[in-house]
């Protein structure tokens, strides 16, 4: 499974303001979790020099699957098997009647 790393900026400019988070970005993909943890630590926030402390801002990582686990696998169906049926035993066809004789009068 890929594991991404989404990156959230969380900001605020004054004392009063409330602070605005901005849609994740996409950072990285990596092969394992604990790939994309130990990437997460190591991302740092800098400051530009000569900010003062109004401005505030920060960003919040998230490591998340990229794409969920394939569903498990569909057991397998049952194997029918036919079993030819039987038939029934053939018997010699009835001999056909005698003739009728004509009536004596």
């Amino acid at each position: 499974m890929l594991w991404m790393l989404l990156v959230y900026v969380v900001a605020s400019n004054g004392y009063a303001s409330a602070p605005t988070i901005t849609p994740s970005f996409h950072g990285a993909t990596f092969t394992t979790s604990e790939e994309c943890n130990a990437a997460a630590r190591k991302v740092s926030l800098y400051s530009t020099p000569g900010t003062d402390d109004i401005a505030k801002s920060g960003m919040i990582l998230v490591c998340s699957p990229a794409q969920a686990d394939p569903p498990p696998p569909a057991p397998p169906a049952p194997i029918v098997v036919q079993v030819p049926q039987s038939m029934p035993p053939t018997y010699p066809s009835f001999p056909p009647p005698p003739p009728l004789k004509p009536p004596h009068h």
